[in-house]
């Protein structure tokens, strides 16, 4: 489960403060239950800026808002089995507050007095003061709960688990089809932890010796990679955002495993590149980085909205030679492209610890309409690729139908494809027996990604 990092936030503090941690919190966690349209990163991100917090504060606010998120299901299993009526019914104000109070009293280092009588001092602020002996009713009881006399109201194992784990029944189903009981818990264990922070150097901007100098003046821990060697796993983060270096394109962050996709579209000088689904633009990025500017890339995505986020890393990077295009890859004509990367919009099952309210927004039938989406992109961007040429097909998600599923139903419809194995050997260890990119994110430590590599034959 999730670590006891961070510690409880002093009242003196708050007394301080135009928006306390836990208004700033609350705000955030209603707006998601109220519109599942915006994710719980800008909800938070939005609201962080309506307060004055200390970095220690706003560490607190987000391990409060992502813990609250990711294990949803357990909190209200835990909320349900204290509370008197039917708390499906409640209200979202009324809910907002209850997790927030339960996940204090479980998992973080808030004495349970500060839990209890902080989250009813809020119901108070935030006009939900005929909810606060609710609040403080239930809170008391589940301060009394053990995790077993929750756990020991299911069904069955798999509802256990789903209780145990806070990951929808469905989806552990599916996973148990494919996996073992053991694998399956890590992965869940992955999903519940917070994500590892790795940065991207722009080898265009600078070089190793300058940028390791930067991490070690902001005496930021760091270990370099060894599959590819601009990307650095890094303990903190939070000091490189304000950083003049960030604002001059020094770095960006991205996965590990989003680079090495980028990577296998092995980009070069005089390269005419599509991305199909370019936004936010990190692989976009990259890909120019490796091809030393001097490719020609169109970076294309349905949602010009997204595109926004594309237009921001190509100026922050000081990118070249790249054409923003809003077009749908599904159905409108690409540019053509001696190489296409699909970053394919998918389930994004393999990255639900990057995504802490993703396991929330999906349901099985999904699967069905993203297949199709992608079977679409797929087969229209084959058109727009020279003979000759080089397509990556990509996702982040585990689930076989949006991978190889997907790809062996599309290749039979061409003639003219071969899938090229990925012969690197520093990428081995990620390979699978079929030679397509397929990380696990509970054996590799890493977003978990597929990618395999198409030529087009002459």
């Amino acid at each position: 489960m999730l670590a006891h990092i961070f510690v409880d936030i002093p009242l003196k503090l708050e007394k301080h403060l135009a928006s306390t941690p836990r208004e700033l919190a609350y705000k955030a966690l209603l707006a998601a239950e109220k519109d599942a349209s915006h994710g719980i990163d800008e909800l938070l991100s939005t609201t962080l800026q309506q307060g004055e917090l200390t970095l220690q504060e706003k560490r607190w606010t987000m391990e409060l808002v992502y813990g609250v998120t990711r294990m949803k299901l357990q909190l209200d299993a835990w909320i349900g089995l204290a509370f008197k009526g039917r708390y499906r019914k409640a209200q979202h104000s009324v809910k907002s507050l209850l997790r927030m109070g339960a996940f204090q009293l479980k998992y973080m280092q808030t004495s349970e007095h500060a839990a209890i009588n902080e989250t009813v001092a809020l119901s108070r602020r935030v006009k939900q003061a005929q909810a606060s002996g609710l609040v403080n009713a239930v809170l008391r009881k589940i301060q009394k709960l053990k995790l077993e006399d929750v756990l020991k109201q299911s069904s069955n194992d798999i509802q256990r688990l789903s209780i145990e784990t806070s990951h929808p029944q469905w989806l552990l189903e599916k996973w148990a089809s494919r996996y073992d009981q053991d694998d399956i818990y890590r992965l869940c264990q992955h999903n519940n932890s917070a994500p590892k922070t790795w940065i991207r150097r722009n080898n265009q901007v600078v070089g190793a010796t300058d940028f390791e100098a930067l991490l070690d003046n902001l005496k930021i821990t760091y270990q370099k990679s060894a599959v590819l060697d601009v990307f650095y796993e890094i303990g903190s983060a939070s000091a490189l955002f304000s950083t003049p270096e960030f604002h001059s394109g020094w770095f960006s962050f991205q996965d590990l495993a989003a680079g090495v996709v980028a990577s296998l579209l092995e980009p070069e000088a005089g390269d005419t590149i599509v991305d199909a689904c370019a936004a936010p633009g990190g692989k976009m990025a990259f890909i120019s980085e490796l091809a030393g500017g001097q490719a020609k890339i169109f970076a294309c995505d349905a949602s010009a909205a997204r595109l926004l986020k594309v237009k921001e890393n190509i100026q922050r990077l000081g990118l070249k030679k790249i054409e923003v295009c809003e077009l749908d890859a599904a159905v409108e004509k690409l540019p053509e492209a001696n190489k296409i990367i699909l970053d394919v919009p998918c389930s994004g099952t393999g990255v639900l610890n990057r995504r802490p309210d993703a396991r929330w927004k999906r349901q099985s039938s999904d699967i069905d309409s993203l297949v199709k989406i992608q079977s679409n992109i797929l087969m229209n961007s084959w058109e727009c690729l020279a003979p000759g040429g080089l397509l990556v097909y990509a996702t982040c998600t585990l689930e076989p139908e949006e991978n190889w599923g997907l790809v062996d139903k599309v290749l039979e419809q061409f003639n003219n494809a071969r899938v090229e194995a990925i012969a690197d050997e520093s990428l081995k260890p990620y390979i699978d027996e079929r030679g397509a990119l397929s990380t696990l994110p509970w054996i590799h430590g890493m977003d978990g990604m597929f990618a395999v590599k198409i030529r087009k034959m002459i």
